[in-house]
């Protein structure tokens, strides 16, 4: 009875029905969900603050904010705050477990190689500030959760590429034999390193400034040349 009232009474505004016919479907106005790229966003959000802020300086309240997500996706897609920071460290230190370097004619030199690997950590942590950052967080907190979770930088093949570079230059005579594997390690990644680590105060105390194609080439010289002419077989 209602039904029929209320069809006599807005039947000037409601479209004919036809007998027979279907009601159009109305569309639905609005965001589709799309977990994927929530919990891209999440991820992207808390490794840029805790790269900027550390662990300690950042709340899960801060970054669901900045990310503009509902705080439960957080427990949601990672499970808590560490967790959280976990992931963007396996994400960031991937990054450099994923580095892709270019193939060298395979009758190339082991200095020839040993150039090529220096040249693509200088290009990575140019590229990957976040890395530097994080982990130099990480060290004041003393790796902590590095400890707890090794396998995101022990488990490398980029310096296993190292290692076996090296170890090829030793047996063809070119390079002499590293005292120690471990300390060359050290070494290489701090010649390297320290450009990104130190910028700000290696442009205040000496000023040099961490910019443009002509200074990155001519750090990455100095770093080729140092190891290169550490490493010759005398």
């Amino acid at each position: 009875m209602l039904e029929q009232l209320c069809d006599k009474r807005f039947a000037w505004i409601m479209p004919a029905k036809t007998k027979g016919a279907a009601i159009p479907a109305v569309p639905v106005i609005g965001h589709r969900r799309d977990p994927e790229r929530t919990r891209a966003r999440l991820l992207k959000t808390a490794i840029q603050m805790f790269s900027a802020k550390g662990y300690h300086g950042v709340s899960v309240d801060e970054v669901v904010e900045a990310a503009k997500v509902n705080k439960r996706m957080v427990y949601h897609y990672f499970g808590s705050k560490e967790d959280l920071y976990l992931a963007a460290l396996e994400e960031v230190f991937g990054r450099f477990v994923r580095l892709e370097i270019a193939p060298l004619a395979s009758d190339a030199s082991p200095m020839d190689k040993l150039s090529q690997l220096l040249a693509a950590n200088f290009e990575f942590l140019e590229k990957n500030p976040e890395f530097v950052r994080l982990l130099l967080w990480e060290n004041l907190d003393n790796g902590q959760r590095l400890a707890a979770h090794p396998q995101y930088l022990t488990k490398n093949p980029f310096m296993d590429r190292f290692r076996m570079v090296v170890e090829e230059g030793v047996k063809a005579g070119v390079f002499r034999q590293p005292r120690d594997m471990r300390h060359l390690l050290v070494n290489f990644i701090g010649l390297s390193f320290v450009y990104y680590s130190n910028r700000y105060s290696l442009a205040a105390t000496i000023g040099l400034k961490n910019t443009g194609k002509e200074t990155h080439g001519m750090r990455l010289a100095q770093v080729i040349d140092l190891v290169l002419n550490g490493l010759l077989a005398r």
